[in-house]
């Protein structure tokens, strides 16, 4: 793509990859106490990617460092998050500022298997749209061929979609 950055913390790296359309931030780790935002490059961009697949857990100074990041980001072009994780997900649900003015593309979600199997399965909003906005989970199959069951309360869990845009 572009130019490419990476800031470093203690279990936290943000990849930058920055091209004069867009700039994706790749997000991995844990957003705690040793992530400053201050030292997150903010890059003004029509499109403004984010890239959740890898982070794993928020504490509270993680949150609040990473609420003043997003509030920055939504004020450089349009925010969109991608692939994010169930602890993501999680945290977006308790703390909806985490979000900014951004929007959720894509997702994973817990499911389970009578067979005993638990999957972690991406969910794109718009190819589920009509689905997630009955707040009802997805339907996938397992590779033992019966149907899986989602693995958390579809109210709570989905409950970031609330405020999904309009299709036009």
């Amino acid at each position: 793509m572009g130019d490419k950055k990476s800031v470093n913390f203690h279990n936290l790296t943000i990849e930058i990859d920055d091209s004069p359309k867009a700039v994706h931030y790749s997000i991995v780790g844990e957003i705690d106490e040793n992530f400053r935002q201050k030292e997150v490059p903010r890059i003004s961009r029509e499109n403004i990617h984010l890239h959740l697949k890898d982070v794993g857990n928020f504490n509270s100074c993680g949150i609040r460092e990473w609420i003043q990041l997003i509030g920055d980001l939504s004020k450089l072009g349009s925010l969109s998050f991608h692939e994010c994780s169930v602890s993501a997900i999680d945290q977006i649900n308790m703390v909806p500022s985490s979000l900014g003015s951004g929007v959720v593309e894509s997702f994973y979600a817990p499911y389970y298997c009578q067979c005993g199997q638990e999957h972690t399965k991406l969910i794109v909003v718009n190819e589920h749209e009509k689905a997630l906005r009955k707040l009802t989970a997805p339907s996938f199959t397992c590779s033992c061929g019966r149907i899986l069951e989602f693995d958390a309360l579809e109210e709570s869990y989905f409950q970031f979609l609330v405020a999904l845009p309009r299709a036009g």
